[in-house]
């Protein structure tokens, strides 16, 4: 099976969520299945504008920092749920959508998204 072709299974003459030019949720019935900004439902759109604005703080937060994951003398850090906090942990492999150059740094991007929108890409 293809992306294509689960796109279609999804969005085929079906109801889609996506965001209009203006930034808006919407939702209607779609014949446009391979449009990358489709969603199934509510929650999903939501969920992917929260993984959207954890991506677009990490940018701001890191600037042209990226993780070397050749050099493993390198701090990475990402965001994890512990004892039900989010909190920072280090890092040696690919585990996350988003990495950060310090402790500190992804404390900050902790601060700016809060526990309810880290919420909603988490859970």
């Amino acid at each position: 099976m293809t992306i294509d072709e689960i796109r279609k299974a999804l969005y085929f003459k079906k109801e889609a969520y996506f965001l209009d030019m203006f930034g808006k949720i919407k939702c209607n019935q779609t014949t446009l299945y391979s449009d990358r900004n489709n969603c199934t439902d509510r929650q999903h759109i939501e969920k992917w504008l929260a993984i959207n604005d954890l991506l677009t703080v990490a940018k701001y937060v890191n600037q042209s920092w990226n993780p070397d994951w050749a050099n493993k003398n390198e701090p990475k850090y990402a965001i994890v749920m512990r004892n039900g906090s989010f909190v920072p942990v280090k890092v040696d492999t690919p585990s996350s959508v988003a990495y950060f150059k310090s402790e500190q740094d992804t404390l900050q991007v902790i601060a700016i998204l809060g526990e309810k929108l880290l919420g909603e890409i988490f859970f």
